[in-house]
């Protein structure tokens, strides 16, 4: 070998002594013979394009790089990949190597060929101290790699906490976490530490105010979740209030990419999470269907229980059956026309607008005929079924039974006329704005078009059968189910 590839081959087995002894200057007044060998090369790169200071760097040896500093080598040389040797200090989380190497003026923002500046290797490792560092260096935080990810996209990716922490409480935490200027739909940090399962830093994002609905083109982090069989973290999202309406680009929620998943426990969980989030309203068949022309059609038996997934203004529901025997779910569309509404899960995340602003299940990408709900409507809908008030219990929930009661006997009403009058596709538009047949009665066309009957034909048909009503209370032929509250019958 050359003494190019002896100084190489001493920095890299740490050899500090050989270094020395290649590096030595000629003593002064020395005189040179002829055909003396010339002086070593310190840049001098092997075949990857690694220089004995790239090597001194990646194992940290500071008696080497103060010794290859001297020598005059260069700071930021760059191998084959664009990677200077403050690159490889900051992946290994050296930090008096990175200190000796800043201090030497080697840039802290410069890009590889990937894109990536030492921050982003020192996060991704998780090495706090070396992302401290480079940040009190001025590194910039916000820049992306050539995949479109910053340093807290990758400490995100690979829970990296602390160094997640540390970059949130920084002054530019705002920028990191909006969407990306280049790419605004593009994927999260969230998403990434959802895909993972990291719960603390999805903790730290949501504190840190980041948009929890915000969408790629794979859907939301709830997708991402759901995906890869998260349930803790699809527990977390939907606590905090993410939208489990949303669809992606291919047009499913995160309950339709669930439902493609094996029957594993952990799928069952999610799926059991999702349903609870996203139906605000459960039916009963009342008679079969069956239609083997359409792949999409949901096959129903008499009494099955169906949870509500989407509403359409043609009378097409999507509705999913939940085998609880197999624990499987079939999922179709049927005719409204043949169901019940026999509850709406008050309180359900899917019918309630989140802390983020967030859309509601219905308000997804489409009209505002078909929604399940609106964040803004009285919840005064409660069950179809009729309802006992428990033996002995205090008067004030004894007339909230009562109450309860008479609000069923009043949307059994609405349910009735309105399948009457072949409209049940509208009976959550009214149901949910908190309207029975007395308010019915009072409706004008302006009013219907604010509950989102808008279709002309539809809001005129509506029209005439309200003028039909009777001007006084409509109630229907049998009693409900006799409470507590009521005298006993005479005998």
């Amino acid at each position: 070998m050359g003494k190019d590839q002896d100084l190489l081959h001493a920095v890299k087995t740490e050899d500090l002594l050989t270094a020395q002894r290649l590096l030595q200057r000629p003593r002064p007044g020395k005189t040179k013979l002829l055909g003396t060998a010339k002086r070593v090369n310190v840049n001098f790169q092997d075949t990857d394009g690694l220089s004995p200071l790239h090597h001194a760097a990646l194992s940290g040896n500071k008696e080497l790089i103060s010794l290859l500093l001297e020598a005059q080598a260069t700071v930021d040389i760059k191998d084959q990949n664009g990677m200077r040797p403050l690159h490889y200090a900051a992946w290994q989380g050296k930090t008096e190597p990175m200190k000796m190497l800043l201090k030497a003026g080697s840039s802290v923002n410069i890009q590889s060929d990937e894109g990536q500046i030492p921050l982003h290797l020192s996060a991704q490792h998780g090495h706090y101290d070396g992302s401290e560092m480079l940040l009190q260096h001025q590194s910039n935080p916000c820049i992306s790699d050539t995949a479109g990810k910053t340093p807290l996209d990758l400490a995100c990716e690979f829970g990296r906490v602390g160094v997640v922490q540390l970059l949130l409480s920084s002054n530019v935490c705002a920028a990191m976490i909006e969407p990306k200027p280049s790419n605004p739909n593009g994927v999260s940090p969230l998403h990434l530490a959802a895909k993972n399962g990291h719960i603390d830093v999805i903790r730290l994002l949501i504190q840190a105010g980041i948009d929890i609905n915000r969408q790629s083109e794979s859907g939301t982090a709830l997708h991402q979740a759901a995906l890869c069989g998260k349930t803790e973290v699809v527990r977390l999202l939907l606590d905090s209030g993410i939208s489990a309406g949303v669809r992606n680009t291919l047009c499913q929620t995160a309950l339709d990419i669930v439902n493609q998943f094996t029957a594993t426990q952990a799928s069952r969980e999610i799926k059991q999470l999702l349903r609870d989030a996203s139906a605000a309203m459960q039916v009963r068949a009342l008679t079969e269907y069956c239609n083997n022309y359409d792949l999409t059609s949901l096959n129903i038996k008499t009494g099955d229980i169906i949870t509500v997934l989407e509403q359409h203004s043609d009378g097409r529901w999507k509705g999913c059956i939940h085998d609880n025997r197999t624990g499987n779910d079939r999922v179709g569309y049927f005719p409204s026309s043949m169901v019940e509404v026999i509850s709406k899960r008050p309180g359900s995340r899917g019918s309630e607008s989140s802390p983020h602003g967030s859309p509601t299940l219905g308000q997804q990408g489409g009209s505002s005929e078909g929604c399940l709900g609106s964040p803004e409507a009285p919840r005064r809908y409660e069950a179809a079924a009729a309802v006992k008030s428990p033996s002995g219990c205090p008067p004030q929930e004894q007339r909230s039974f009562d109450r309860k009661a008479e609000a069923d006997v009043k949307s059994e009403a609405v349910v009735t006329w309105l399948t009457e009058c072949q409209l049940q596709f509208y009976t959550t538009h009214l149901l949910t704005a908190g309207y029975d047949l007395d308010t019915i009665g009072h409706m004008t066309p302006e009013d219907l078009t604010a509950i989102g009957v808008t279709k002309p034909g539809h809001r005129k048909k509506m029209t005439s059968e309200i003028s039909k009503l009777p001007s006084g209370d409509w109630l229907p032929d049998h009693k409900p189910v006799r409470t507590h509250s009521e005298p006993p019958p005479l005998s």
